[in-house]
């Protein structure tokens, strides 16, 4: 027999109709909206939590091997010609990085904003505002509140409801949903 994970519900009925109004979503049913709402989180829900399942410790001593190696790759490429004198830099960025989740003392908020599996939750986001709306998918608000900042940062505050152990959904605001949206190739 085989547990599979299932995904709390991001919206209630009553929340996904007053979603769908706000927004003037009136090509889905609230069942398709609701699937799509679901699949479009499922992705970045279960591999934010197996990250945090995962063990620290463990991480931390793949990250000082890797140290290890990066340095020695950097020294043996640093006084070489381009590219490798530019390999050498960006390796060195690299190192700084790990150097950060090693002492644990950094936040990559911003960083992780970036991140494939944030922007590609996005994309989805946007696919099923496409799906539901002619208004173009771009960033800035006009002040309506049927803008696609404001239904990122309303599907983003549902999901930090659901899921408070995924700070990421919480610390997104205007400026950081403009970036992703702006982020997204058309």
């Amino acid at each position: 027999m085989v547990n599979k994970f299932v995904l709390k519900p991001l919206f209630s009925s009553e929340a996904l109709t007053q979603v769908m109004a706000n927004y003037g979503f009136r090509r889905m049913t609230l069942e398709e909206f609701e699937a799509a709402i679901q699949m479009a989180f499922s992705d970045y829900i279960l591999l934010s939590l197996s990250e945090l399942g995962g063990e620290a410790e463990d991480n931390r001593r793949l990250y000082i091997e890797s140290q290890f190696h990066l340095q020695k790759a950097m020294k043996l490429l640093e006084s070489l010609p381009h590219p490798a004198g530019k390999m050498a830099y960006r390796l060195s960025t690299m190192n700084d990085t790990l150097n950060k989740l090693i002492e644990g003392g950094s936040n990559f908020s911003a960083e992780r904003a970036n991140r494939f599996v944030e922007k590609n939750l996005v994309r989805q986001l946007r696919e099923i505002w496409m799906a539901n709306t002619a208004t173009p998918f771009h960033m800035g608000g006009d002040n309506s509140g049927r803008n696609p900042r404001d239904f990122l940062l309303c599907c983003f505050k549902a999901a930090g409801e659901q899921y408070p152990e995924l700070s990421w959904f919480n610390m997104v605001d205007e400026k950081i949903a403009d970036q992703l949206i702006k982020s997204i190739k058309r």
